[in-house]
């Protein structure tokens, strides 16, 4: 990452137009160090190399301190003249100016440089980027000393602290996420940082990772699929050695810094392909047994497409709403920012909220712990329950808030590159990002439909609806890294009235559906995912 950076220290006396010229003449990304900021090398690594698309500032959690961060960005800041309002972090003197925001970040020093207001230059920079509603991004300092004083021996002092530290242990800390579901934080992480440290012991890579839990995660497939008790209770423990492995690659890309849109797209894949495998299992392993349980396995991997599309979409579109700020004059002196009382959570609200919206972990727990107590029916029946008060809560959540928001669209080509259908352009509708989720339903509620009215063969139904859940999946992860999937992929693909045309053809001549699957399959599985690995290849060099 350091190769498109470069590093520009800043001094007492070092003007506003210094700055400017600096990121002016470059190309690169331009690292601003404040001479008299001291932090942990692994700490500035976060800066140096992390994958960076936005200005991103240096900064740590203080009440009441000079900078405040809301909504995932910097909205406030302050500088000898300005104030901020409810600081809650205190920006430590590095900032990494983003050249994705070039000309934005050009505009604002151009206007700025001349400044005569009293403060340190990288605070009215920061001041200056906060004020003109550029996203700035935070990257929090935890668990090491830091400090930004004028005083050398105070500066010296935290270098020792530093010194005494042990950097391997601190990469490995930052690498863990904090902010996962309850079970993946209290029970997951505490056995995937064990293994995290054998990888990096091993020099693996996170896509080696990656595989390593798809392999497990098939195995655990292979084990539900046979049936009996012993299998079902080995297939459960191999689904939870999977997606304790399955938190290693993220902790090793953090750890390694090995970052790519291929390892991203490659366990964000895996981890769909392993749960509907386990549906698949789970209702194959049943039907040794004469119970027929392809209607809900069907049912459940709907389901979750429809929740997982709407999570991401959701997400996504929020945040570009909370990023869209209204600028606020340089010189005016306060910021005028008024904190909206809110009851403080306890711990105990904040991780049963967690809880309550069903992440992975708590989902394959749920699938291991009730496969082994009841069997296969007992997964399928309390599954959707859970699932559905899930879905009730989050989505009363959502809806007030889409409520909330201006009646226009907003990151348009994120949604419409989803559909898979006809786009209206002219649509203004708010609740946009539930869309694709609605049209996977339908679509999805038509093979359910079959399975329920008709003699064909339900795991073909349930393999064919599989395979087309999966160009959905496709389709979204795409749209998320704003593009869209080829034409002619799109095309072979026959949209959805192309595909449901087909299919009743099929059905309507009697033909067998295997060759529809073969071709769906061989088509979304392998050619559209070696396409996808292809053009990352061709980007990168």
């Amino acid at each position: 990452m350091t190769g498109n950076l470069r590093t520009f220290d800043v001094h007492p006396d070092t003007k506003i137009a210094e700055i400017l010229l600096a990121f002016e003449s470059t190309n690169q990304d331009l690292l601003l160090v404040d001479e008299s900021s001291v932090v942990s090398q692994p700490h500035l690594e976060l800066l140096t190399d992390y994958p960076r698309t936005v200005t991103t500032a240096l900064v740590a959690k203080l009440k009441g301190g000079s900078t405040r961060v809301s909504q995932g960005r910097i909205t406030g800041a302050s500088s000898g003249f300005h104030e901020v309002g409810y600081g809650n972090r205190t920006f430590l003197g590095i900032v990494r100016l983003s050249q994705f925001q070039r000309s934005e970040i050009l505009d604002v020093l151009s206007k700025v440089k001349d400044t005569h207001h009293a403060g340190h230059a990288l605070d009215l920079v920061l001041v200056a980027l906060v004020r003109a509603a550029l996203v700035v991004a935070p990257a929090e300092v935890a668990g090491a000393p830091y400090i930004r004083s004028a005083n050398p021996s105070e500066r010296e002092t935290v270098r020792k602290e530093i010194a005494a530290l042990n950097d391997a242990r601190l990469r490995l800390k930052l690498a863990n996420r904090t902010n996962d579901g309850f079970f993946s934080v209290f029970f997951l992480r505490k056995f995937s940082k064990l293994f995290t440290w054998l990888a990096v012991r091993l020099k693996m890579t996170p896509n080696q990772v990656t595989l390593i839990s798809f392999a497990v995660g098939l195995v655990s497939a292979y084990e539900f699929s046979r049936g009996d008790f012993w299998s079902i209770f080995t297939g459960a423990v191999l689904l939870q050695l999977s997606i304790i492995i399955d938190c290693v690659d993220g902790e090793l890309a953090r750890y390694t810094r090995q970052f790519s849109q291929l390892g991203a797209w490659l366990d964000a894949i895996t981890d769909r392909i392993k749960e509907y495998l386990v549906f698949f299992a789970l209702a194959y392993g049943a039907a040794k047994d004469g119970r027929d349980l392809w209607i809900p396995a069907m049912g459940m991997m709907l389901f979750q497409t429809f929740r997982h599309l709407s999570d991401y979409n959701f997400a996504r579109i929020n945040k570009i709403r909370s990023s869209q700020l209204a600028p606020l004059d340089f010189d005016i002196k306060s910021d005028g920012f008024v904190s909206v009382e809110r009851e403080k959570k306890t711990r105990f609200e904040y991780w049963s909220k967690k809880a309550v919206q069903f992440p992975i972990g708590e989902r394959w727990l749920v699938i291991s712990a009730s496969s082994v107590i009841g069997g296969a029916a007992f997964t399928f029946t309390i599954m959707p329950i859970l699932a559905l008060i899930s879905i009730a809560l989050v989505f009363r959540g959502r809806i007030r808030k889409t409520l909330t928001w201006p009646k226009e669209r907003v990151n348009k080509n994120l949604i419409d590159d989803q559909l898979d259908t006809f786009r209206d352009k002219k649509s203004n509708n708010r609740f946009d990002w539930v869309e694709p989720s609605i049209l996977r339903l339908v679509e999805g509620a038509v093979f359910i439909a079959l399975a329920v009215l008709s003699d064909l063969d339900r795991s073909v139904l349930f393999l064919l609806l599989f395979a087309i859940l999966f160009n959905h999946y496709d389709n979204m992860y795409r749209a998320l890294q704003s593009e869209s999937k080829p034409r002619w992929l799109s095309i072979a693909g026959g949209f959805i009235a192309g595909r449901l045309l087909i299919l009743a053809a099929m059905i309507w001549a009697g033909f067998s559906l295997l060759p529809l699957l073969y071709y769906l399959g061989i088509l979304f599985f392998i050619v559209s995912s070696v396409q996808w690995i292809a053009s990352r290849k061709t980007e990168a060099q």
